[in-house]
């Protein structure tokens, strides 16, 4: 694949006439034109004016390597990329990676087109439909305190919900502990994995729901799911390379509070994105349903509920279902009527 005439195309507004390629790249006609066909192989949006010249219209939805590191603004996250169009897991990968590369760098993303068995938190299946979503992994090379690990978790979010905020203009909340939603759906999810045999390393899954339809997700899973596609006006798709390189921008900012420990401005920043306080909900650990008010939410201590006029705080470790219901009605006393 020909990336300097990529990278040439992508700067002019209008046609360029194959002669002022010629000059320009210093290679032939005959060139020039299998190249063309290669990129229009490829996905790329070209036309071909027989007069005018030739003129990109756009690049392909495909995580392809030199797409995203085109204008990516980062030192850290996504410098080192590993690409694939099948994985049974990205976060499996990594720690494959992790394990047998001594040399891996801190930051390391690897992404799957598609996965087999995509996991999510409690062992649970995470859905990625062929092409339609960023399922990735990155790797994080970082010293965390035992009781500071849960912000792993809460950084990823809020990255997602500020970009989402910010970049896709869609109204991103965090759903502790590990979800973001929009309008009350789940778009993404997050799972953060340690290994007792590898110190200072962890591996942070993010599955993004992009451009998935209804259809395209399970039955199971059509009312509580959504993608940023069936969030945007009029259901427009969105190319993922411009999706993941501002993602990986806001995740290189808030890891950077990570590495300098900058707990309390990490808390303050996750709590803007969080609207869970004074809902009745039911909690799920283990074999265990609770119900309560919520007082606050915390990335790292966990859940405060109001239980029986008690405060009860709850770590995200042992949950493995959040949901909203409504609250018990008050008991009403009989009255007693005198004639």
């Amino acid at each position: 694949m020909n990336t300097d005439l990529i990278s040439f195309l992508k700067k002019q507004s209008h046609y360029i006439p194959v002669g002022d390629i010629e000059e320009k790249l210093k290679i032939s006609r005959d060139a020039i034109f299998n190249d063309v066909e290669a990129l229009i192989e490829q996905g790329y949006s070209i036309e071909f004016h027989p007069y005018l010249g030739v003129k990109l219209i756009d690049i392909p939805d495909r995580l392809l390597k030199h797409e995203i590191r085109e204008d990516l603004n980062t030192k850290i996250i996504g410098r080192k990329l590993s690409i694939h169009d099948q994985l049974s897991s990205t976060n499996e990968t990594a720690w494959e990676l992790v394990e047998t590369d001594d040399d891996l760098k801190d930051g390391t993303v690897i992404l799957a087109d598609s996965q087999t068995r995509g996991r999510g938190r409690m062992g649970r299946e995470w859905h990625s439909a062929p092409g339609l979503g960023l399922w990735m992994s990155v790797v994080l090379k970082v010293a965390v305190p035992p009781d500071r690990v849960a912000f792993l978790t809460g950084m990823a979010s809020l990255a997602v919900a500020n970009m989402l905020q910010q970049f896709i203009h869609l109204p991103a909340e965090i759903k502790w502990p590990n979800d973001v939603i929009i309008r009350g759906r789940k778009v993404c999810g997050i799972l953060v994995e340690a290994r007792s045999n590898v110190p200072d390393t962890f591996v942070l899954g993010i599955g993004l729901n992009v451009n998935q339809s209804r259809t395209d997700f399970p039955e199971s899973l059509r009312e509580t799911a959504t993608s940023l596609r069936l969030e945007r006006p009029g259901s427009r798709p969105l190319n993922r390379v411009r999706v993941l390189r501002p993602l990986l921008f806001y995740l290189e900012r808030v890891y950077d509070l990570v590495r300098k420990k900058k707990w309390d401005k990490l808390a303050k920043a996750w709590s803007e994105f969080v609207h869970m306080g004074g809902k009745h909900v039911r909690l799920s650990r283990g074999a265990e349903e609770i119900e309560g008010t919520i007082i606050r939410v915390h990335p790292s201590e966990g859940i405060t509920l109001r239980i029986d006029e008690k405060e009860v705080t709850i770590s995200a470790e042992s949950v493995s279902n959040v949901r909203e219901i409504q609250p018990p009605k008050p008991e009403t006393k009989a009255t007693e009527s005198h004639g």
